[in-house]
C-alpha cells in the first residue's frame, strides 16, 4: 500500500474548520504589519494611530486576536504530526524521513516568503518546532499535557518577569525618549521603503526585520513548543467528552480572558509604569494560548451540536487551503500596499486594516469554495505535498462532482 496525503472523505471537517478559522484571525492580526511598521509603533510609549477608532480597534485585536490564533495554529500542528504519524505505521512506513523532508520543504517556502513579501513569516518557526517535535512525539499523553502546561507556565512567568524587572529598574523610562526616536525614525523609513522604494530595497528591509523580529527566536520557539504539544496530546487522546470540553472551556475562559484583560484595565498606564507593558507580556504569552485553547473548545462543541453549520463550511474550504491562503494574503497584501502595487503602507491605521482583512478573506473564501470543486488540493499544498512525496500528486478533479 502506499502512502500518500489523507483522502479527502477521511479528513476530519473539525480540524479544517479550525484551521480556517485560524488563518482569519492570523490575517486579522498581521494585516497591522502589512500595512505600516506595526513593530516599532507597537515598541512607542504611545499611541501612534491615536484616532479613538483606531485605538480601540487596537484594544479589542489585542484581547481577541492577538497571539490566539497563531496558537491556534500550532496545536492544529501538533495535532496533524501525529495523525501523520498514525498514518505512516498503518501503512508500514518509515515516519520521521518523509517528517524531516515535509519541514524542509516548509523551510524552504518560509525563507522564500520572508525574502519576496513579508518578514512576519512563521513558516520558518514552524518548520523548526515540527522537527523538534521528532523529540516528543512518541511519548506518552499524560506527559505531553503536562509538559506543555509547565512549558507554558514557566515560560509565561519569565517573559513577564523580564518586562516587570526591565520597568522596575528604571531603565524603561530613562531611556524611554531615546527609544521613541529610535523607532520613529524605524517608522519612517519604513513607510519611505515600502510606499516609494525599490523591490530591492524591500527585499533587504525585509531581511533586516526579519533578523530584529526572530533576534530571540530561541524565545519564540519555547512559546510555541507547548500548544506543539498539546495538539499532539489531543490527537492521542482523540476523544473528549463533551463534558470534558466545557470543563476545558471554562478554565481557559477564565485564565485567558482573565489574563488578557489586565491590560486593558492598565492601558492608561502605557508608558508611564510597569501595569500596562508587564501586563500585556502575561496576557499574550500566557493569555493567547489560553484564550486559543477557549477557541477550540467553543467552535468544537457549536460543531457538534450542529449550530452555525453554514458558516463552518465556509471556513472549512479556507482551512483546507489554508497554506495557499496564507501565502496568498501576504501576496495580495503586499501588492495593496507595496509601491509595486497600490502604494497604500503607512497611510491607514489598523480600523482600515481590519477591514481590508474582511474584503481579502471573503474572497479567499469564494475562490476555497470555487478551487475545491475542481481541485483535491489548493496549489501551494500540492507543491508541498508532491515535494514531501517526491512524486506529483493528483490535482484535477476529473469527471466527478462533488458536492459542497
Amino acid at each position: 500500500m502506499k502512502w500518500a496525503p489523507v483522502e479527502e472523505k477521511k479528513r476530519i471537517e473539525s480540524l479544517d474548520i479550525l484551521r480556517g478559522i485560524a488563518i482569519f484571525g492570523i490575517l486579522l492580526v498581521n494585516m497591522k504589519s502589512f500595512s505600516g511598521p506595526d513593530d516599532p509603533i507597537r515598541s512607542l510609549s504611545y499611541e501612534f494611530f491615536d484616532q479613538p477608532y483606531d485605538v480601540w480597534t487596537n484594544i479589542l485585536l489585542d484581547f481577541f486576536v492577538q497571539g490566539n490564533f497563531i496558537t491556534m495554529f500550532s496545536f492544529l500542528f501538533g495535532f496533524g504530526m501525529i495523525l501523520m504519524a498514525e498514518r505512516a505505521a498503518e501503512n508500514d512506513k518509515s515516519f520521521v524521513p518523509i517528517w524531516i523532508r515535509r519541514q524542509f520543504v516548509l523551510l524552504v517556502f518560509g525563507i522564500l516568503h520572508v525574502v519576496f513579501f513579508w518578514y512576519g513569516d512563521i513558516l520558518i518557526t514552524y518548520s523548526i518546532v515540527g522537527l523538534l517535535m521528532l523529540l516528543f512525539y512518541k511519548l506518552q499523553p499524560k506527559f505531553l499535557l503536562n509538559a506543555g502546561i509547565v512549558l507554558l507556565v514557566l515560560y509565561g512567568l519569565f517573559m513577564t518577569s523580564l518586562t516587570y524587572f526591565y520597568w522596575a529598574s528604571g531603565t524603561a523610562l530613562s531611556e524611554q525618549a531615546a527609544s521613541n526616536a529610535h523607532h520613529l525614525s524605524e517608522i519612517k523609513r519604513s513607510i519611505q521603503i515600502y510606499s516609494e522604494g525599490t523591490f530591492g530595497e524591500m527585499t533587504a528591509e525585509r531581511i533586516r526585520e526579519w533578523k530584529d523580529l526572530n533576534s530571540f527566536l530561541p524565545f519564540f520557539i519555547a512559546g510555541l513548543l507547548p500548544m506543539f504539544l498539546w495538539g499532539a496530546y489531543a490527537a492521542k487522546k482523540r476523544t473528549f467528552s463533551n463534558r470534558t470540553l466545557w470543563k476545558l472551556w471554562f478554565s481557559a475562559l477564565i485564565l485567558g480572558a482573565g489574563s488578557k484583560l489586565l491590560p486593558i484595565l492598565w492601558f492608561g498606564y502605557k508608558g508611564e509604569d510597569w501595569h500596562y507593558d508587564t501586563a500585556m507580556s502575561w496576557g499574550y504569552e500566557f493569555g493567547g494560548p489560553m484564550m486559543s485553547i477557549f477557541y477550540i473548545c467553543s467552535i468544537v462543541l457549536l460543531y457538534r451540536h450542529g449550530k452555525f453549520k453554514r458558516l463552518f463550511n465556509l471556513f472549512r474550504f479556507t482551512g483546507r487551503m489554508a497554506f495557499t491562503n496564507y501565502l496568498t494574503q501576504s501576496i495580495v497584501a503586499s501588492t495593496l500596499f507595496y509601491s509595486y502595487g497600490f502604494g497604500l503602507y503607512g497611510k491607514y491605521g489598523p480600523l482600515v486594516g481590519v477591514c481590508f482583512a474582511f474584503i481579502i478573506f471573503g474572497v479567499q473564501v469564494l475562490f476555497s469554495k470555487w478551487w475545491l470543486s475542481n481541485y483535491y488540493f489548493g496549489p501551494f499544498e500540492w507543491v508541498w505535498r508532491s515535494l514531501t512525496y517526491g512524486k506529483f500528486q493528483r490535482l484535477k478533479r476529473v469527471n466527478e462532482h462533488t458536492a459542497f
